[in-house]
């Protein structure tokens, strides 16, 4: 199976979105050490930190190779930000095991991982079947888990920042 296409950039400084041709990428950049500075640092009050974190664009890639919200090509997927779930990593663990482990197959979770923050999460998953709208995925799945999510990121194009190859919660893309 091809992966999905997704874009990256290094940082939010970077206007040049890449193309992601191996999962292996994604765990890659997580392992960076300067990820892990990052992290540390976003969680000791630095919120600037995150804007050098490199980054995934889930809901699809950029056809002309610039970040241009009406020059997305959908990748078949969708991000659920969920935010301020929990003061700590390991609340944010117990609210994805309560909410979602064991359904991953039947809600086709692809990818789960702590957001930054540590408070939150990313849970990334296939479109249903007949839906196109990110924001119709997001309720769809927010109603069957009992979850909650963030409305402001119904972007297809929208970038999600990346956590720690230790804060994975479950992966299924490789």
């Amino acid at each position: 199976m091809d992966f999905y296409k997704v874009d990256y950039i290094d940082s939010s400084f970077d206007t040049k979105p890449k193309l992601v041709t191996n999962p292996q990428f994604i765990l890659s950049l997580m392992r960076l050490p300067a990820v892990q500075c990052d992290i540390r640092n976003i969680r000791n009050g630095m919120e600037k930190a995150k804007q050098y974190l490199p980054a995934v664009v889930w809901g699809g890639h950029f056809l002309h190779g610039r970040r241009k919200q009406d020059e997305v090509e959908s990748s078949g997927l969708f991000c659920q930000d969920i935010d301020h779930i929990a003061t700590s990593p390991l609340g944010c663990a117990e609210y994805y095991k309560e909410h979602f482990r064991g359904r991953e197959d039947e809600l086709g979770i692809v990818f789960a991982h702590i957001s930054p923050s540590g408070t939150g999460l990313h849970v990334v998953c296939l479109c249903p079947e007949g839906m196109t709208s990110i924001a119709d995925c997001q309720r769809w799945l927010a109603s069957a888990t009992g979850s909650d999510y963030d409305p402001v990121c119904k972007d297809m194009g929208r970038i999600y920042y990346l956590g720690v190859e230790s804060e994975i919660l479950y992966n299924d893309l490789l």
